[in-house]
């Protein structure tokens, strides 16, 4: 059976997704730190976070899932 696993692609959209959220966080209370309207960093992060979710539930194609077994 395949276990999910995260490669350095999911890894990157995971921490995209974390950022994103801090800088929509930061963006509610102080208005001037961030350049862009909290509105379209909030759908960046949740697509990021889509991304995430979507990778570690299918294939992601740079993680390492194929264990060495000897019968």
């Amino acid at each position: 059976m395949e276990r999910n696993a995260l490669g350095w692609f999911g890894w990157f959209s995971v921490a995209g997704f974390v950022i994103l959220t801090s800088l929509f966080v930061l963006d509610l209370f102080a208005d001037a730190l961030w350049a862009f309207s909290a509105f379209w960093t909030l759908v960046v992060a949740i697509v990021a976070g889509i991304g995430a979710v979507a990778l570690y539930a299918g294939e992601d194609p740079t993680a390492d899932t194929y264990e060495e077994t000897t019968a």
